[in-house]
């Protein structure tokens, strides 16, 4: 890969201009990865399979960059990196990597698409932090 490419890549990526604010496509997202969970056995779906699902059952709303409409996996994939990165800044999705497929778990089985605000307020402290006295 030559400059110019690794380049005009990132300032594609800087032109991220949605119709959707931050907060209202991460409500959206988890309204509908927690219902798609949920439906799932045992709680737990390929990541692939759940991409697909979320496209589908979001096909209504209209994610639109730069006047174009895109799927809600591009729209994951601009804002948060990719999905992955979205999924480990969320303490209730658990990931498991088994070789070449990756699973999505909902970790905790009563968070409702209603309830799953509570646990932005959620601080995660290492043992480490405390000193034992």
């Amino acid at each position: 890969m030559n400059i110019f490419n690794v380049i005009q890549s990132k300032m594609v990526q800087k032109n991220n201009r949605w119709n959707i604010s931050m907060e209202k496509g991460e409500s959206i997202i988890h309204r509908y990865m927690i219902e798609i969970l949920q439906d799932s056995k045992d709680n737990m779906i390929s990541l692939s399979d759940l991409l697909i699902l979320l496209n589908q059952r979001t096909k209504h709303i209209k994610f639109i960059n730069n006047s174009t409409k895109k799927p809600l996996s591009v729209y994951i994939r601009c804002i948060h990196g990719s999905p992955l990165n979205f999924l480990d800044n969320h303490s209730f999705y658990e990931v498991i990597k088994e070789q070449a497929n990756i699973q999505v778990k909902l970790v905790d089985k009563y968070i409702t698409t209603k309830n799953y605000d509570d646990y932005k307020e959620w601080i995660l402290v290492d043992e480490e932090d405390f000193i034992m006295v």
